[in-house]
Order: structure tokens, then C-alpha cells, then sequence
């Protein structure tokens, strides 16, 4: 079942603002036409019929071949993620670059000005327009079950969004509680603690064993005694970037605990050298 390949309406990419309502997810215009209450086709404005509103975004509104679900739900999720660190604007470029793209910056800046072209993401990476965010919530509400096991992380982006560098020391609370509360409920999540006396940040996972799922210790960094200054600088850093948590973990399974160490000393270059601008 394929439908038009046409941009949607009032979309931003053909020069009109978005006119739909700014709260609601994208496609929440669609209508279901099948024979059970809840099931496909959903039809658009313009009669276009789509198994998913997923379909319907990848090409009623961006105009892209369909080849299959895999390859579309695979971009789809990068798409989320990239829509959602930028929504929270203060990861700046150039760790952008390095943890999304692997380092490759012409391709970061590529796919910022599709971004922009496809009036999706405002002029200059300065954040998600008004449909980018309904364009997130749409990808959060349709994840499929496997890609929220995946990247439970991602789900609570919306829910959790704390501070940006600077703001007083209140909000800075504020935002450690809240991701906390988020992270207790992700299989992978960074954690605070000490050994042998030396203040500790620790990476757990959730292990799936023959009998019971068990949380273990995936990998560890410490600092000398008494400097726990420096731990909790390193761990609110962390808590910023919560929606990366499980590929950080992923990475740890697939390619050791040396390469989350070294990843993670790139990105803190990264960030550090990016406040200079």
C-alpha cells in the first residue's frame, strides 16, 4: 500500500508556517479507515492511504522512497535522536559531530542544512521549528518495542529536560532530580558511588540471564579521596547527555571498556573547546 509521495500541506518546507496545533504529535490529523477501530489505512487530507504514520511522515512528507520498514525505522531513529539533542540546544556542535556523526563534520553540516531545507530544524542548528518538535513527539510515540529496549533513554527526553550551562544552582537541582528519577528507570544508566574510600561514577546494565534479568557493573571510572568535586562535575556533565546512555552502553558491549573511555575524553574536548567560540 504506497501513497503520495507530495509534501503535506502548510508544511514548512515549501515557505508556509506550520499551522497545525504545536502541542500534538505529527499526523494526529491522520484518520483510520480499516475494518477494526484502531487498525490501517490511515488516510490523509488528501484521500492517501498508509500502513503507518511513520510511512506517511517518511514519504507524504519528505518525499523519500519506501524500500522497507527496517531501513526506514533505522533512519528514523537516528532522526529522534539527532531532533532531541538538538531541542536541548546546549550540546554544542562539535561534540554533536564527533559522538553522531564520527567526526565526519561535512556530513553533520550536510544533513543541518536537509534539516533546515526540509523546514524541520531552524536556520543555523538553533533548535527543532515549531513542526521539528511535533515531528519528535511523533517518533517518541511510535517507537516499536524493540527500539524502545533499545534506547529507553530517549523516551523520557521530553519529561526530563533540565538546564542548559549557566542557569543558578537551583535549576541545576532541579535537573539532577529529575533525570535521576528518569534514569532509575532505564536498563543502562550511569550511577555515583565510591571504592575503597576513591569517589566513583559506574556504568550499570541490565544483563538478561537464563533465569532472572540482574543489573551489573559494565564499566567504572575513579578519582583520588576527597576529590568527589570532580566526580560530580563529570557526573552532571553526564546526566546533560541521558538520551545517549544506552548507545554508550551498546558501545561498551560491542567494543570493550576502553573505547566508552577514550569516546568519552573525545566528547569532553569537544565541549570544552566549543565554550571558547
Amino acid at each position: 500500500m504506497a501513497g503520495s509521495r507530495k509534501h503535506a500541506r502548510n508544511s514548512e518546507a515549501d515557505g508556509t508556517e506550520y499551522d497545525r496545533h504545536p502541542d500534538l504529535p505529527w499526523g494526529y490529523w491522520l484518520t483510520f479507515a480499516g475494518d477494526e477501530a484502531g487498525e490501517p489505512p490511515l488516510v490523509d487530507e488528501d484521500g492517501n492511504q498508509w500502513p503507518s504514520v511513520r510511512q506517511a511522515f517518511w514519504e507524504g512528507r519528505l518525499g523519500l522512497p519506501f524500500s522497507n520498514s527496517r531501513f526506514m525505522n533505522d533512519c528514523l531513529e537516528f532522526l529522534l535522536t539527532y531532533l532531541a539533542i538538538m531541542d536541548r540546544r546546549f550540546v554544542k556542535r562539535e561534540e554533536r559531530i564527533q559522538d553522531l556523526f564520527d567526526g565526519e563534520a561535512h556530513l553533520e553540516q550536510w544533513f543541518g542544512l536537509y534539516m533546515e531545507a526540509a523546514g524541520i530544524s531552524e536556520w543555523n542548528h538553533n533548535g527543532p521549528t515549531m513542526e521539528g518538535k511535533a515531528i519528535l513527539l511523533m517518533l517518541i510515540a511510535t517507537r516499536d518495542h524493540e527500539d524502545a529496549k533499545e534506547g529507553q533513554g530517549l523516551d523520557w527526553i521530553e519529561a526530563t529536560k533540565g538546564l542548559a550551562r549557566g542557569q543558578e544552582r537551583k535549576s541545576a537541582a532541579e535537573m539532577v532530580e529529575e533525570r535521576e528519577e528518569a534514569a532509575s528507570r532505564m536498563a543502562h544508566r550511569f550511577a555515583t558511588g565510591t571504592i575503597d574510600g576513591k569517589p566513583m561514577v559506574k556504568l550499570i546494565g541490565l544483563r538478561i540471564t537464563t533465569e532472572i534479568p540482574i543489573r551489573s557493573t559494565l564499566w567504572t571510572m575513579t578519582w583520588e579521596q576527597g576529590d568527589s568535586y570532580a566526580r560530580d562535575r563529570f557526573y552532571l556533565w553526564l546526566l546533560e547527555r541521558i538520551d545517549r546512555w544506552d548507545s554508550w552502553s551498546e558501545m561498551v558491549t560491542e567494543q570493550g571498556t576502553r573505547a566508552l573511555t577514550e569516546h568519552l575524553l573525545k566528547l569532553a574536548f569537544c565541549d570544552r573547546f566549543a565554550s571558547l567560540d
